[in-house]
């Protein structure tokens, strides 16, 4: 569900993310793409916590990064260094560091577009990547994690991004396709 390719506007998107964050202390951002990433705004602002970020998991990260959430929201802190740990469905998550880079090249431009309209955005951007664990039950950073598929299947974001992260089909057009209107460009 995204407010832009819906027909919404700017100040529609940007209110109904304030809505979000006022009710449930942050809201989520997924973006579609190989590898897709998911990440949050709000953590930050709510609960003085760096923002979560998860790649390559299109269906699944929404749920892993509610209940991380749950557990900041009972006090548990995160960050690179934080062990793996067992959420409550069973499943595991390990953390990881994410390049400073990554916030100039475009991986968390609506985090950054959501504060510069409310005028108040934090000094220093902060994200930790929230790793997910493969069949085998490895996590990324294991050497042996998804062999065949290790740069698509979960990339590792802390290195810096050789190019803006955006480029690629034109979201415009994504957008105009999903709203119904095929692949008319406007004149």
């Amino acid at each position: 569900m995204c407010v832009l390719c819906d027909g919404g506007t700017e100040e529609e998107l940007q209110t109904d993310r304030s809505i979000r964050i006022a009710v449930h202390g942050f809201t989520m951002v997924q973006v579609e793409g190989v590898p897709s990433w998911t990440y949050t705004i709000g953590l930050a602002r709510s609960f003085d916590h760096p923002e979560l970020v998860v790649t390559g998991l299109p269906d699944g990260a929404p749920d892993l990064i509610n209940d991380v959430v749950d557990r900041i929201r009972d006090g548990e802190r995160f960050d690179a260094s934080s062990p793996p740990m067992a959420l409550c469905d069973c499943a595991s998550v390990a953390f990881g560091a994410v390049h400073r880079e990554q916030w100039v090249h475009g991986r968390f431009d609506q985090w950054l577009d959501y504060y510069d309209r409310l005028g108040e955005k934090p000094l220093i951007p902060d994200v930790v990547q929230v790793l997910w664990p493969d069949k085998s039950r490895l996590f990324p950073t294991d050497p042996d994690f998804c062999p065949e598929h290790r740069p698509t299947c979960q990339p590792l974001l802390d290195v810096a991004p050789h190019h803006n992260v955006h480029i690629g089909p034109n979201r415009e057009e994504r957008r105009r396709a999903k709203r119904g209107h095929g692949n008319r460009r406007r004149p």
